[in-house]
């Protein structure tokens, strides 16, 4: 099967879950509501020997009512980098370290280095207010900026752990076509 048979396929699996989820989220109506968080309201911790990340992010959305687990989802906003910096996916790996410490292995990252597409992405599946589908435009869009995303603990997910790069794009996308891929990421505590 070509990677962008697998990538359709992954994507159908993700909305089945997705639907799932909704489905269980509305006889849940006591879970908590979107909450908008600034990444300079998490309490830091002091560093312990731990690498952190140097690149700037912001975490825009934190919603804890869309998993079925009970965890949380983050939409981040990352400040613009060319992919094929060779620090590029060490940092995600390091942000996603830090998040993971910070709010529990049951939590989902959306990373995206332009703030209008994750508007537009956290309309779409956030809080579901966009209203309709979206253009070829905005998908063109989506496929270069919404740079990665992480499931830590989904039991539901390819890995219990899943890093996905450019989960918008395929192999065919230009500029980011060749960095799509899906792996087992285990965040370091």
């Amino acid at each position: 099967m070509n990677q962008s048979r697998f990538h359709y396929l992954l994507v159908i699996l993700f909305l089945i879950v997705v639907g799932c989820s909704n489905n269980q989220e509305e006889t849940n109506s006591s879970l908590d509501s979107v909450s908008t968080v600034d990444s300079s309201q998490i309490p830091s911790k002091e560093n312990k020997g731990k690498v952190t990340s140097t690149r700037n992010y912001e975490i825009v959305y934190a919603l804890s009512n869309k998993r079925f687990d009970k965890g949380i989802n983050l939409y981040v906003l990352l400040e613009p980098s060319k992919a094929e910096d060779p620090t590029f996916i060490d940092d995600i790996k390091l942000i996603i370290n830090e998040l993971v410490e910070e709010h529990g292995k049951k939590t989902s990252i959306d990373f995206y280095d332009n703030r209008e597409v994750l508007d537009l992405d956290y309309k779409l599946y956030g809080d579901l207010s966009l209203g309709r589908n979206t253009t070829s435009e905005e998908n063109k869009e989506l496929a270069l900026h919404h740079i990665a995303g992480f499931s830590g603990d989904l039991t539901t997910d390819l890995y219990l752990n899943t890093l996905y790069l450019f989960p918008n794009a395929d192999s065919d996308t230009p500029k980011v076509g060749e960095m799509v891929s899906i792996k087992e990421y285990n965040p370091i505590k």
